[in-house]
């Protein structure tokens, strides 16, 4: 991570206090707009005239001395103009390759073929796995509107697997916001020089713990 950001966004945390009031967006030192909705966070790129995505994260029991990232993080891109929908799925020391990918919404499971998913072989990014195939990412996220939980599993085969499960409380108000984003800027080119149409708080800070770009 650049240091540069890494202190800008450590000093904002400090003058801040380092919380964010539940649903109300704010610019993050980074250029991104954020907004929090229970256990999920929102994130846009460009002050909000880009992509969004929507952020969850695990924490280890035990947490480390510097709790700077989590033991797991779960980044749902949902298809937007321009741009595929995505599952990002990171667990810290998750294997560069694997035999077995799945993912479970209150046990009713989604099976992925090896072909709907890239590991760290693949993309050479570490410890995360990206889930491509649409029809299954459709699945998931209507499924998880009226859900509780959501488990990713994966490992050597279908037999000998690690499970990390995320909450799914704040998964639909934050899904709404990335939707009506999406709307709004398709329904005017001009976006990057219009204003917004809810309160952004500049003053306004992400909680403690997080500090990664995302």
């Amino acid at each position: 991570m650049n240091r540069k950001l890494l202190w800008a966004g450590l000093l904002w945390l400090i003058a801040t206090g380092g919380y964010a009031a539940d649903g109300k967006p704010f610019i993050h030192p980074f250029g991104e707009l954020r907004v929090y909705f229970r256990d999920w966070l929102v994130v846009c790129d460009e002050s909000g005239n880009g992509s969004c995505r929507m952020v969850n994260y695990v924490y280890a029991s035990v947490r480390p001395a510097d709790p700077f990232f989590p033991k797991s993080r779960l980044s749902i891109t949902p298809a937007q103009a321009g741009v595929a929908g995505v599952i990002e799925f990171y667990d810290a020391g998750a294997a560069a390759d694997i035999g077995y990918l799945g993912i479970a919404i209150d046990g009713k499971q989604f099976p992925l073929e090896r072909a709907d998913y890239q590991t760290p072989t693949q993309t050479r990014m570490m410890e995360s796995y990206f889930i491509h195939a649409r029809d299954t990412l459709e699945q998931v996220v209507e499924h998880a509107i009226p859900g509780r939980w959501l488990a990713i599993s994966y490992g050597h085969s279908a037999d000998e697997y690690t499970t990390v499960t995320f909450s799914l409380l704040g998964f639909t108000r934050a899904l709404e916001f990335i939707r009506q984003r999406n709307t709004d800027l398709l329904g005017d080119m001009s976006a990057r020089n219009r204003s917004y149409p809810f309160p952004i708080h500049m003053d306004s800070a992400a909680k403690v713990d997080d500090r990664s770009p995302h």
